[in-house]
C-alpha cells in the first residue's frame, strides 16, 4: 500500500493511491535522463515526473511551486523507498564488493586494468523492471499492455510470493 498524494489543477483536486508498472517505467526513464546538476533542469524533470504520474492531467504551467514540490517529494519517496525496496526483495540483489589493492591506481595508470565506469542505478532499475514484466507475462498469461496497467506493488508482492513458493508448487 502506498500513501495517497494529491495535487490541485484547473479541473480540481487529483490524487493517486497506486502506481502502475507503466508509471514506474516512465519514472525510471525520466530519472535516468535527469543527470543534470542545474537546479532548473532538476525542477523541469520533477515537474515532468509529477505530470506523468498524475496522468498528464495538468500542464507544466499549472503546477504551483509549493504544491508541486510536495507532490514530487511524495512521488520520489514512493518510487525509491517503497517500490524499489519491493523490487529488490523480488530479485534479491546481492552487493558484490571489490577489495581494494595497493596497486589499483598503478594498474589503472599503466593500462593494466581499466577504470570501472559507475553503474547507472536507473538504467539497472529499467532493466530489472523489463525482466519482471517478462516474468509476469509468462506467469500471469497477460499481454504486455495488461501487465503495464497492473499495480506495481501488488504485482511485485505476487511475484515474490510465487518465487518463494515455487518449490512447494512443484515448479
Amino acid at each position: 500500500m502506498i500513501p495517497e498524494i494529491s495535487i490541485t489543477c484547473s479541473t480540481g483536486k487529483v490524487f493517486i493511491n497506486s502506481i502502475t508498472v507503466e508509471q514506474y517505467k516512465k519514472y525510471v526513464v525520466l530519472m535516468e535522463k535527469n543527470g543534470y546538476d542545474r537546479i532548473t533542469d532538476a525542477m523541469f524533470f520533477n515537474k515532468k515526473i509529477t505530470q506523468e504520474i498524475f496522468g498528464n492531467r495538468m500542464s507544466l504551467e499549472e503546477l504551483g511551486e509549493v504544491e508541486f514540490l510536495t507532490a514530487a517529494k511524495g512521488i520520489h519517496f514512493i518510487m525509491q523507498s517503497i517500490i524499489s525496496q519491493k523490487l529488490l526483495n523480488v530479485v534479491e540483489v546481492e552487493q558484490v564488493e571489490k577489495e581494494a589493492s595497493a596497486f589499483d591506481e598503478y594498474d589503472i595508470e599503466n593500462g593494466y586494468e581499466e577504470e570501472q565506469p559507475e553503474q547507472d542505478t536507473w538504467k539497472t532499475c529499467g532493466e530489472i523492471i523489463d525482466r519482471i514484466v517478462k516474468i509476469a507475462i509468462r506467469l500471469l498469461k497477460n499481454s504486455y499492455s495488461q501487465c503495464m496497467r497492473e499495480d506495481i506493488v501488488a504485482l511485485l508482492e505476487y511475484l515474490k510470493f510465487e518465487l518463494d513458493t515455487i518449490e512447494e508448487n512443484g515448479g
